[in-house]
């Protein structure tokens, strides 16, 4: 009797750990299974990255390049306008691109092509207000048209700094530039060469009272 009920502990003792070990077994597999789906899942994440790693690069080249190609641009179309009226100074002006802080940085300068001293620097510092007045103007013409802004740019005295010998060719190049572009350009100077270049004009004049008192009186002339 007592071997028969070793016999019968000894058989449950074995069930039970053939059943552990069947589970030990299920739980092992289900593990591996996952391991093995957690693996390819690393590995797919892995190629995406590395493929978004490399799509971001080539966007940035291209990004470098599109702004490079607008810099270009921009510096033909200053250039051109600073030799319309500095006529006889042969200038250009140029960009010089870098990074900083991870981002694009753009510095302006002008240079002149003198055959005894070649003049490269600063817009302000190294040529004054004329041409840095100039310059200014054509790059917030051109933010105007390229962002779609609304067609009008008002210049208090903006053009202050252009030299007596230069004022009649700017004159000319507003007109033109208005015309071209659709710019509607009002101008507020105390020079009469740019009112002989502007489709309508208005003189002010300072009139003083009986009374002592002043007021503005303007006179509207119309140029052909």
């Amino acid at each position: 009797m007592q071997v028969d009920a070793l016999r019968s502990q000894q058989k449950l003792r074995l069930k039970a750990v053939a059943e552990s070990a069947a589970s030990a077994q299920v739980l092992r597999n289900r593990i591996q299974q996952d391991l093995d789906a957690r693996i390819l899942e690393v590995e797919g994440l892995t190629l995406r990255l590395d493929i978004l790693t490399k799509v971001g690069e080539l966007f940035r080249a291209l990004l470098d390049r599109l702004v490079l190609d607008h810099v270009r641009s921009i510096e033909r179309v200053v250039s051109d306008g600073l030799r319309t009226i500095f006529y006889d100074q042969d200038l250009a002006f140029e960009a010089e691109v870098s990074q900083r802080y991870n981002k694009i940085a753009i510095d302006f300068v002008i240079r002149q092509d003198n055959e005894r001293v070649p003049v490269r620097g600063h817009p302000l510092e190294s040529f004054g207000g004329g041409p840095a007045s100039i310059a200014s103007l054509i790059l917030r013409v051109i933010a105007i048209l390229r962002l779609k802004r609304w067609p009008f740019l008002a210049l208090d005295e903006t053009l202050a700094a252009v030299s007596d010998d230069y004022v009649d060719q700017t004159g000319l190049f507003l007109r033109k530039l208005a015309e071209s572009t659709g710019l509607s350009i009002l101008l507020v100077t105390h020079k009469q060469a740019f009112l002989d270049h502007a489709s309508i004009a208005y003189r002010g004049t300072t009139v003083i009272d009986d009374d002592g008192s002043r007021h503005l009186k303007l006179q509207r002339e119309i140029h052909a």
